[in-house]
């Protein structure tokens, strides 16, 4: 009978049983239940009564309890792993929620900086922001913008370069063409 009862369980599954005797007569109660469901819905499983005399439950006994106990302990299965899951999706949405607070917290402390000429303090907080969001664009874009202000490349579409824009001084400032003059 322990064999059978054992094959209708999985592993921390409980089988309740409780046997009274009245007279000539055993009532028997079985409920399963698992250590693992929180749920209250749970709780309102009812148990399995079976009334016989000895002989009787020991003839079908596994076969009064197997189809009850399989449906029993299957939807407590269920709600286990619902269980699970929800608290799995509560924890990856609040790790996400968390995630997206902090890449918000590094942008506008780079925006800030950025306003306030700070290009390196904006560079940092960007480049913390791209790490937790390694495939963003945006971030991307600001972070090369970044880069070539605070290498003083400047625009890299102007018409001018930085070289053309201050005028080369002569390392020879009183250098004349004298040749013309000889003659």
């Amino acid at each position: 009978m322990f064999t059978e009862i054992s094959n209708l369980l999985k592993d921390g599954e409980i089988l309740r049983i409780n046997i009274m005797k009245t007279g000539e007569t055993l009532v028997v109660t079985v409920l399963p239940k698992s250590g693992e469901v929180k749920d209250p819905a749970a709780e309102q499983l009812i148990p399995l009564n079976l009334k016989g005399s000895p002989d009787e439950l020991d003839a079908g006994f596994i076969e009064a309890i197997r189809s009850p106990v399989i449906k029993s302990t299957g939807l407590m299965t269920n709600m286990a792993e619902y269980e699970k899951s929800t608290q799995k999706a509560t924890q990856e949405s609040k790790s996400e929620k968390d995630r997206k607070d902090k890449i918000d917290k590094y942008m506008k402390e780079a925006e800030a900086a950025e306003k306030a000429g700070k290009h390196k303090e904006a560079l940092t907080a960007y480049s913390k922001a791209l790490e937790l969001d390694k495939e963003n664009v945006k971030i991307k874009l600001k972070i090369n913008a970044l880069k070539l202000k605070t290498t003083g490349c400047g625009d890299i579409f102007s018409a001018t370069t930085p070289q053309e824009e201050q005028p080369e001084e002569s390392l020879y400032p009183d250098d004349t063409d004298d040749t013309d003059e000889e003659e």
